[in-house]
């Protein structure tokens, strides 16, 4: 399985992340057939990825804050009006994704917001507290905005995501054992409802995993990458990425 970090940055002014044009906000490829997450401006790096968008059969939400969601109206239209999409496309997320998609086509005034007009059909799946579906097991964390933790399984191995819950006993049970576990990283000091180093770091050791990356990492590491990686090293021993634009993992 291959994961291609697309975008690794975010957007949360005075918590290191304010966007200085290195890097694209959050959008995971995986294995050319899911997408995962898609920030702000999340199609410019999707096509200077040379992207085959076709065959994207899933994109997959975490929760609906603007710098992991607000991209998906451009990804949507680029399949129609560049792409001439025709197969059906499924959008999973949390509750009320259906009726935030629809809304952000119909207030951006494109034709994609047609289900008439667009020439391939929207499905959408709106996730429960605890969910298990073809090669996707997925748990309802916790996070001023409704998040849900994935795991995604393929040819014996696996990866978790953590899109901004906190590490919850139902979140890290999804993540045990995991072979890649990745997650956010906001903040830098322990904070409320965003991770910190240290919080990824014990999680992923209690969880027993594999290896660790991290996205949404802050802007002030940008050429230290290895410096940040270090303050996750604190607390888990394995191999700890962190991925710039476009990095691409084997899993």
């Amino acid at each position: 399985m291959k994961i291609n970090f697309i975008g690794t940055a975010g957007l949360v002014p005075g918590m290191g992340l304010t966007v200085t044009g290195k890097r694209g906000q959050l959008s995971m490829l995986i294995d050319d057939n899911y997408l995962m997450e898609v920030g702000d401006g999340a199609l410019r790096n999707i096509n200077a990825n040379k992207t085959d968008l076709n065959k994207i059969k899933r994109i997959i939400i975490s929760h609906l804050h603007s710098d992991h969601f607000i991209g998906i109206v451009h990804v949507l239209f680029d399949m129609m009006n560049v792409r001439n999409r025709k197969e059906p496309l499924e959008i999973i997320g949390p509750k009320g994704i259906e009726k935030a998609t629809r809304g952000l086509m119909g207030l951006c005034e494109l034709p994609v917001a047609d289900d008439a007009k667009r020439g391939y059909e929207l499905k959408f799946r709106e996730l429960g507290a605890s969910e298990k579906f073809d090669d996707i097991q997925t748990v309802r964390g916790s996070h001023p905005s409704e998040a849900h933790a994935y795991r995604i399984s393929r040819n014996g191995k696996s990866f978790f995501y953590n899109g901004e819950s906190s590490f919850t006993k139902e979140v890290l049970d999804l993540a045990r054992g995991a072979d890649l576990f990745i997650s956010t990283v906001v903040v830098l000091e322990p904070h409320l409802f965003h991770n910190a180093p240290e919080d990824v770091g014990k999680a992923a050791t209690e969880a027993g995993a594999k290896r660790v990356a991290v996205v949404h990492w802050p802007t002030e590491y940008e050429g230290k990458r290895d410096d940040f990686a270090k303050l996750i090293n604190k607390h888990f021993k394995g191999e700890v990425i962190v991925p710039d634009d476009f990095t691409v993992v084997e899993v």
